[in-house]
Order: C-alpha cells, then sequence, then structure tokens
C-alpha cells in the first residue's frame, strides 16, 4: 500500500485494498499471525532468546567435559567469537537504515546462526571449534540489536505496538531462555553426554526462523499509523514516524548523525561503563559454570536448572521494570543493577557454596535489567530516527568489546584462579557503576 510523504494512507481505495480485507476476515492462519502484530514479536523473542537457553548456559562445560578444554582455551575461544560482537553488528544494522531492510536480514541472520550451530555440533578439535562457534556468533551477534531495532521502530509504524514498552517483549525473551534449561534437567542424567546441545539449540533456530517470517513490520507500508508520543514506560515512543521499508538514510548521513551522537561526553561515558559491566558479565557466564561443576561440585545437568533460578526471579524484575523506572529514575536503576553484579562476583569469589551459587541468583533480573535492557532503551532515547538500528548496533559494538576483553583477560587469570577471575571482575564492575552515577546524572529523555 502506497502512503503520502507524511506516513499515512492516502483516502483514495487502491487496488491492494480488497486483498488485504479479504486477508484480514480469512480464518488462515497466515490472517490470524498477521491480525496479531504483538503476539508474534513476543514468540520471535522467546525463540531469540531460547536458543541462547540451550547453550549458554553449558558452553563452558560443554567445552571442558565433551572437548577437553582448559580453562585458558576456553577464554580464547569466547574472545574470538566476541569479535564478531564488534564487526558484525554494526555494518547490519547500517545496512538497515540504509536500505531499511531490517527484517529480511533479520531472517538471513537466524538461517546463517541455525547452520553453524548445526557445525559445530559435528566438528572436533580447539581449532575447528573456535572457528566454527566464532561464525556462528558472527551470525548470531546481529540478531538481537536488529530485533530491538525493529521493535523500537514498529512502536511508531503500528498502532498496536504503540503503547508497549520494551520490557513487555523482553519478557518473553527470558521466558524462552528458561524452557531449555528445565527441559534438559528433566531429560538429561548426571552422566549423560551434552553433545546434543548444539543440536537443540538449531531446531529452535529453524522454528525462529518461522515466526520471524511473520514479524508485524514485514506486512505494513511505510507506515501503519501515527503512534502517539510518549506512550510506553520506556518513552521511546515518538511522534515522527520514519520509513522502514522501501527506503531509508544515506550511509553519509548515517555516519554523520551516529558522529554527532559519539561525540556527547555523557554518551560516551555511558558506552564505556556498559564496556566495562559487559567485561565482567563476560567472566561470570563464562566462569560460573566451572565454579559451580568443578569447584562447588555440582554436576553438569543442575547448570540450567540453578541457572533458572535467576531467570524466574528475572521475570518479577521485568514485570516491575516499570515501576523501577518510575521510582528510581534511569541513573540509579543503572547504578544498582552494577552493584548488584559487584556483589555477586564478590560472594563468588569469597565464598563458593551451593548457598551463593544459588543465593546470588537473586540479583540477576536487576543486573539484566542494567545490562540487557535499560541500557538499550536508554541509547534508543538519545538516537535519532535516522540511526535507529545503528544506535542498537553501537551498543552491539560496546557490549561484543567488553565480552571479547572479559573473556580474553578473564580466560589468563581462570587458569591461575578461579577466586581471582571474580574479584577482578568486582572490581571492574565498580567502576562501571561510577560511570553510571555520572554520565546518567541528567535523568535521559528522549530527543
Amino acid at each position: 500500500m502506497h502512503t503520502t510523504e507524511h506516513g499515512s494512507a492516502p483516502s483514495s481505495s487502491s487496488s491492494t485494498t480488497p486483498a488485504i480485507s479479504h486477508a484480514a476476515s480469512s480464518p488462515t492462519l497466515l490472517a490470524w499471525l498477521r491480525s496479531r502484530p504483538l503476539a508474534v514479536t513476543n514468540a520471535t523473542y522467546a525463540l531469540l532468546y531460547a536458543v541462547d537457553g540451550a547453550l549458554l548456559p553449558f558452553l563452558s562445560v560443554f567445552l571442558a567435559y565433551e572437548h577437553g578444554f582448559s580453562a585458558s582455551q576456553i577464554g580464547m575461544v569466547l574472545a574470538a567469537s566476541s569479535v564478531a560482537g564488534l564487526m558484525a553488528p554494526p555494518i547490519l544494522t547500517m545496512l538497515a537504515d540504509r536500505h531499511g531492510r531490517a527484517e529480511l536480514l533479520f531472517i538471513w541472520v537466524l538461517v546463517a546462526s541455525a547452520a553453524t550451530l548445526l557445525v559445530f555440533s559435528v566438528v572436533e578439535g580447539y581449532w575447528w571449534l573456535l572457528v566454527v562457534y566464532t561464525a556462528f556468533c558472527l551470525a548470531r551477534e546481529p540478531s538481537r540489536p536488529l530485533l530491538d531495532g525493529i521493535f523500537f521502530a514498529a512502536q511508531r509504524r503500528i498502532p498496536a505496538l504503540a503503547d508497549v514498552s520494551y520490557h513487555r517483549v523482553r519478557i518473553w525473551g527470558t521466558v524462552g531462555y528458561m524452557i531449555p534449561g528445565i527441559l534438559l534437567y528433566i531429560s538429561l542424567t548426571d552422566d549423560s553426554s551434552l553433545d546434543v546441545l548444539p543440536v537443540i539449540a538449531c531446531g529452535l533456530a529453524l522454528l525462529g526462523i518461522v515466526v520471524a517470517w511473520f514479524l508485524p513490520t514485514r506486512h505494513v507500508g511505510r507506515t501503519a499509523g501515527s503512534p502517539p508520543s510518549g506512550s510506553g514506560t520506556d518513552q521511546a515512543v515518538r511522534s515522527r514516524s520514519r520509513a522502514g521499508h522501501g527506503g531509508g538514510t544515506s550511509l553519509s548521513e548515517v555516519v554523520r548523525v551516529a558522529g554527532r551522537l559519539l561525540r556527547r561526553p555523557t554518551t560516551v561515558t555511558f558506552l564505556a561503563s556498559m564496556f566495562l559491566l559487559q567485561v565482567g558479565q563476560s567472566v561470570y557466564f563464562a566462569f560460573y559454570p566451572l565454579l559451580a561443576t568443578d569447584v562447588v561440585g555440582l554436576a553438569p545437568r543442575w547448570l540450567g536448572l540453578v541457572t533458572n533460578v535467576g531467570v524466574i526471579i528475572e521475570l518479577a524484575y521485568m514485570a516491575g521494570y516499570g515501576w523501577l523506572v518510575r521510582r528510581l529514575g534511569w541513573r540509579w536503576l543503572m547504578v544498582l543493577g552494577s552493584l548488584a553484579a559487584v556483589a555477586r562476583f564478590a560472594l563468588l569469589a569469597a565464598s563458593p557454596s551451593v548457598a551463593v551459587i544459588v543465593g546470588t541468583q537473586v540479583v540477576h533480573g536487576l543486573v539484566i535489567i542494567g545490562t540487557m535492557v535499560a541500557g538499550r532503551v536508554i541509547l534508543d532515547m538519545q538516537a535519532p530516527d535516522e540511526i535507529r538500528h545503528t544506535a542498537q548496533g553501537i551498543y552491539a559494538i560496546v557490549l561484543g568489546g567488553g565480552r571479547m576483553a572479559g573473556a580474553a583477560a578473564g580466560g589468563l587469570v581462570a587458569a591461575a584462579s578461579l577466586a581471582a577471575v571474580f574479584w577482578w571482575a568486582a572490581a571492574v564492575g565498580l567502576l562501571a557503576a561510577l560511570g553510571m552515577a555520572w554520565a546518567l546524572r541528567d535523568e535521559p529523555k528522549p530527543v
């Protein structure tokens, strides 16, 4: 359907109107899915993060137990794969802003993710595993910023999503992350092999491709209406609509606007703090499983279930996200999330035990809100419409760089002492909290 230059549909009828009306009234599954943009968006987030839930809680133990990797080798695999977080997201998100085809790019990266996971399930040897897992991350890392950008753009184009805050769709990613861990705990025994994990993750990625095909922004014109400004909890909805399909911003304009954003001292400090926080998080995700199995003595099958204790509590934090933002403001929410991460790292370093391994999951949701939810919204609020996807690509660069630094340096420290690597993560996290307090001293507002 063609639109006017302001993004609204012309009043005259077009040749496509009867087809659209017929599709809307048709009882087919296709019409049913297209008429429920929020349900499809939620399902896409759930399946995207389900792939992570099938692999990430077990990855270090999978490499150590199934392939005999040392702590330093695990650190190098994770560091090399994190290079993908510096390369692919900015390129693909800039292409999304330039050509306005974010949904198609998103589907292609899901296809590439599934293909590399299938290869990962059959290769052997340190170098093969390093190369293939890096290829997987090269395909995988752009998926999150692309999907976030698709949703933020859809808020401005589809009335049904205009009042939906980011945390209300991101919470379905949390639900999706939980499910594989629960099912694996039920199906595995203490002596079971973990070599089935990449195959399960591959299957979930394939299912995600099918659902992503029905994302609502694939089936509208340049805009589907003008959503009201400032209607979501995260205040991300603005009155301007933007072209998401069939057109975009010139590459030179994307670079110019992104450069202007990155010249703000507060933005640079905020991103540097997110980098440091991600360094600590990388240490946690890489070496928490080894601490739980090698030091505390848990069987690998318990990892998914223990992790899900934190994920279940994360659901409560997600549900209360809007209240936390209103009560604390963006600044203190981010500072509190950073300090929660510091406390978790310090407890794991000082007193590794079953009680601490499980008990520190209580703050997991607060940490995730800071590292994975609020940070994205804060940057989106500051980003002009011309770089809606590119801003998420910049955020992915920061997170990928932090993961790379944390995994590489953390692997070297962990080879000597797992306790030392968590003390190091706590120190880095404390610096991140101080940076957040300075960068967000003026409450962020949408541009």
